[in-house]
């Protein structure tokens, strides 16, 4: 059984008999409070992979570095521009005195690389913003982490030729997958609002492109207040604005807790 549970934004965690998987782990500290603990009750000798899409605020958060010493059967697999930061905390001549790592613990990947060992497969593609996206191949069942890979058109305050190059790019992006991979039994994918007019477009394509098992939105908790909050909430989960009728059983719609896969 394949367990997903949702922490934030884009945070998300997989639990398989294999391994536990997390993603993008962050929260906002102002306004929702400190973040739970991902790995609570996890099997001190549970295999565990901590992904991180790039270095943005609302993706990385550096606590993550502090498990290594609770989990001996860590990896981190992260994008190049986060391998750049993290020298002090990987570095046994580092005078920093925080939480260390051994460098063969993080696995530094840039797009188009591949990572693979007994337990996962992890493909990464490029980002329409920085950093990667992720496909992982777990126990016959694949996954893909966007990211910030989207459709970032911001209609409303671009120009015509502003949004054909955003349109363009992303999806010179979903075809360099869809090289790759026909669908995924698991996609985590932004739907956010805040970027006004038509702000579905990237999940109406990625969902029309490949063959979606389940569906996650993400990247929609951030706003200015509690009602831009919520507004964006109901937005992500306004499935019938980016997934045709035949494809909405399998949409999880926002906010949601944990989501069991047989």
């Amino acid at each position: 059984m394949i367990k997903t549970i949702y922490i934030f934004h884009d945070c998300f965690v997989v639990k398989t008999p294999e391994a536990v998987l997390v993603f993008d782990f962050w929260k906002d500290p102002y306004q929702h409070g400190p973040l739970p603990n991902p790995l609570m009750n996890v099997e001190r000798y549970m295999p565990v992979y901590v992904f991180v899409s790039h270095g943005h605020k609302d993706h990385y958060n550096p606590e993550i570095f502090g498990w290594a010493k609770h989990f001996p059967n860590i990896r981190y697999i992260v994008s190049k521009d986060v391998r750049k930061r993290i020298n002090h905390i990987i570095s046994a001549g580092s005078s920093y005195k925080g939480d260390k790592v051994e460098p063969s613990k993080v696995i530094a990947m840039s797009d188009h690389d591949h990572y693979e060992d007994d337990i996962i497969s992890v493909d990464t593609f490029p980002s329409t913003d920085i950093g990667n996206s992720y496909a992982v191949t777990i126990a016959g069942r694949t996954l893909f982490h966007a990211g910030d890979l989207n459709a970032w058109i911001w209609k409303d305050e671009s120009t015509e030729e502003e949004v054909k190059e955003a349109l363009d790019s992303f999806n010179a992006i979903v075809d360099m997958i869809a090289a790759s991979y026909e669908g995924f039994d698991i996609c985590f994918f932004p739907v956010d609002s805040r970027i006004g007019t038509d702000y579905f477009t990237g999940a109406r394509i990625f969902l029309e492109r490949f063959k979606i098992g389940n569906f996650f939105p993400m990247h929609y908790e951030l706003g200015d207040d509690v009602a831009s909050i919520a507004r964006r909430h109901r937005d992500a989960g306004a499935i019938e604005h980016y997934a045709s009728p035949a494809c909405r059983h399998y949409i999880m719609s926002a906010p949601y807790s944990a989501y069991a896969i047989i």
